[in-house]
């Protein structure tokens, strides 16, 4: 099967594929159902994030990574990684308690939250 093939067949429904095409897709899906998640890689663990759009903590809502506002950088070293792939793990991992255990264990705690209400980001793994 080609990219393009796979490609066309996400993004129309009706996209016509061969028979033996819909097997090697239905049993991939069925294999992903099945197989456990490995563990996180280090590069995710070890980044460093930059995330551009529009982020909001408290009153200060601005457009991040733009030549008047930094991207926001968070040291993805100080994340709880053990907690997050365990909450993952149990299904129980909600944008708080990542939050919580990703951005506030590297910005530290009292922070007033932080919101992306955007349309789009653009996220940089260094």
């Amino acid at each position: 099967m080609t990219t393009k093939t796979l490609v066309n067949w996400l993004a129309d429904s009706e996209y016509n594929v061969r028979r033996s095409y819909l097997d090697i897709i239905h049993t991939a899906y069925e294999n992903v159902a099945i197989i456990p998640a490995d563990p996180l890689p280090g590069r995710i663990k070890d980044g460093h994030y930059e995330i551009s759009g529009v982020v909001r903590t408290g009153d200060d809502e601005r457009t991040r990574g733009t030549v008047d506002a930094a991207p926001l950088r968070i040291d993805g070293c100080r994340g709880n990684w053990d907690a997050i792939e365990e909450l993952w793990l149990a299904g129980e991992l909600t944008d708080d308690e990542f939050e919580d255990r990703f951005i506030v264990e590297d910005i530290g705690e009292g922070t007033d939250g932080w919101d992306f209400h955007g349309a789009s980001y653009f996220v940089e793994v260094r």
